[in-house]
């Protein structure tokens, strides 16, 4: 068997990776660090909202358009211009958070320059780790970066907090800053080839788009995931993340609880980085929902609720199916669609868990105040279970194998949409763009 650092002996992919490791520290430490600087400017949690707002809209908007773009030009380019608009963004609001400048006003648009590099960077990534790992290599390597995520997580909300308390925010998100220079830096790194431009497509880019909403539509498997990722992000997680600290708060002892279980997620999401590291499915797609039921524990003992150690091990398994579930859908995409689309089949799933998520959120207290905590997070483990189960009853999830072929009624052989398919719509320009974390 191999070993799970295998993808590492590629010298392209280690350089990836590494700034890659990098990059996901730097990511966690500024939510945590602009949430403080917002308070500290004004203490208005309406303010706070509109700032995290900025974050999210730009990839709520642009996530499709930047699929196309990843899979129209040389993803290395577009990553490597995506992380230099990151760079400035929050290397300007380190500058103005630490010369005490800064304004609700300035920092919303900047983090909304810094979401849409984001936009861009991610659809992109899917599609480049397939050429810089290999087709055999591409769930361990995706495993690989699934587990530097978790543990640059775990990590960096220590300094984050550290460095709030100590220093102030500013530092925190300069540190940012000079994380997405060290990506660049390995991106810049890796061979030239890759940074050719693809052939110019006939049509248009929002034509573009279309076509990659056409190519996961026409795969019943990959559309059902999307939905399934949808409806959980929306009715079981995003209730979690709100109501959660609200029961930790008046019946665990605050945010020391809530922190413990936190904590607890970001080790079973390594745990889960280990373990799709080595776990090969048969049925990829059956697995990676079934997985998904260790996500209904979660809700369901908050709703009673139990104590911070049950909560704690309940935490431990969410955070593996998550890491588990992403690393076999992400790999499934590579493996199952042409390489040309997998950039915006990427950006629709996202898209898809994106808008669900604040979505749940913005219902999920409404919902407590008329129903209940408790009633709210028992419908949402109810629905984990329900959910998974009518999932698999699609007979097209059990079709997809994990050698990359189809059990029964294969999808058939993705085409070039822009030479195939280039009379279908004449002009790009006419189509109109449709508008994908928590899961995806």
């Amino acid at each position: 068997m191999r070993s799970i650092f295998s993808p590492l002996a590629a010298g392209d992919f280690r350089r990836y990776y590494l700034g890659q490791t990098a990059s996901a520290f730097g990511d966690s430490l500024t939510p945590l660090a602009i949430a403080f600087a917002v308070l500290h400017l004004t203490g208005s949690p309406v303010d706070l909202g509109i700032v995290v707002l900025s974050t999210r809209l730009p990839v709520i908007l642009l996530t499709l358009l930047g699929g196309a773009i990843g899979d129209r030009f040389a993803r290395r380019t577009v990553m490597l211009l995506a992380d230099l608009a990151r760079f400035a963004a929050h290397g300007v609001t380190a500058v103005l958070l630490l010369t005490g400048t800064a304004q609700i006003w300035m920092l919303v648009v900047l983090q909304l320059v810094a979401g849409a590099g984001s936009a861009f960077f991610n659809p992109a990534a899917v599609g480049l780790i397939a050429s810089l790992a290999g087709k055999e290599q591409l769930q361990a390597a995706n495993s690989l970066i699934s587990i530097s995520r978790s543990t640059t997580s775990m990590l960096a909300l220590g300094v984050a907090g550290a460095l709030v308390a100590l220093v102030g925010p500013g530092w925190a998100v300069l540190i940012d800053a000079l994380t997405f220079l060290v990506s660049v830096a390995f991106l810049y790194r890796l061979p030239r080839a890759l940074a050719a431009e693809r052939p110019q497509a006939a049509r248009g880019l929002l034509a573009s788009v279309a076509g990659g909403l056409a190519e996961v539509g026409r795969r019943p498997w990959l559309s059902v995931w999307i939905v399934h990722v949808a409806l959980t992000n929306a009715l079981v997680i995003s209730p979690i993340l709100v109501l959660g600290p609200y029961v930790a708060d008046q019946h665990l002892g605050g945010a020391p609880a809530w922190s413990a279980i936190g904590i607890a997620y970001a080790v079973g999401g390594l745990a889960g980085g280990l373990l799709s590291a080595r776990w090969r499915p048969a049925r990829p797609m059956v697995a990676a929902v079934l997985v998904f039921l260790l996500m209904a524990p979660l809700p369901a003992l908050l709703a009673l609720p139990a104590a911070v150690w049950q909560l704690a091990i309940a935490g431990v398994a969410a955070g593996l199916q998550l890491v588990v579930h992403n690393v076999i859908q992400t790999t499934a995409i590579q493996q199952h669609l042409p390489e040309e689309f997998v950039a915006r089949a990427s950006s629709v799933g996202m898209l898809g868990g994106i808008v669900a998520a604040p979505l749940g959120m913005a219902l999920a207290g409404p919902a407590a105040a008329t129903f209940g905590t408790g009633p709210v997070l028992l419908t949402s483990a109810a629905v984990a279970v329900l959910g998974t189960v009518s999932t698999l009853l699609v007979p097209a999830v059990w079709r997809i194998r994990h050698d990359g072929s189809s059990a029964a009624n294969p999808d058939t052989p993705g085409t070039n949409e822009d030479t195939a398919r280039a009379g279908d719509l004449s002009n790009g320009d006419t189509i109109p763009a449709k508008d994908s974390s928590i899961r995806s």
